[in-house]
């Protein structure tokens, strides 16, 4: 299953969260996406098993090089999308703008994230066991 544009909310959330804070909790994301925490706990589970995070037993959630790379990778492409964004008929919220671009680079094959990281570093055991 490729990374959706939910997952991808979901990782820059727990980025940007980890810019500021060095304990990351399900919490803090839930409350930074407006979400509630089983859907942040459903959502970590994907990331854990895609090598992006790490979950300690008492909550604490760290990105691993793999998801900060990651990370870096979509908000870079997000960024090159809402800057050359396509004009539309009708008046657009930042909140919109930002949503639609986020759609158009969930769009994207996975690997247009993980490529480099894979390419530089091999691919996640995860990666490995699904490849086999």
């Amino acid at each position: 299953m490729e990374l959706t544009a939910a997952h991808l909310r979901y990782l820059l959330a727990i980025y940007e969260v980890s810019q500021t804070h060095l304990d990351i909790c399900s919490r803090s994301i839930a409350e930074k996406l407006n979400v509630t925490k089983p859907s942040v706990v459903r959502i970590m589970n994907l990331l854990m098993d895609r090598g992006m995070i790490v979950k300690e037993h008492y909550g604490k959630i760290y990105l691993t090089d793999r998801g900060i790379f990651v990370a870096k990778a979509v908000r870079a492409q997000l960024e090159t999308v809402l800057t050359h964004f396509p004009p539309v008929r009708i008046d657009m919220t930042e909140e919109e703008r930002y949503n639609a671009a986020l759609a158009l680079t969930s769009a994207l094959p996975e690997r247009a994230f993980t490529g480099e990281y894979d390419r530089l570093f091999g691919p996640d055991e995860s990666e490995k066991e699904n490849a086999s």
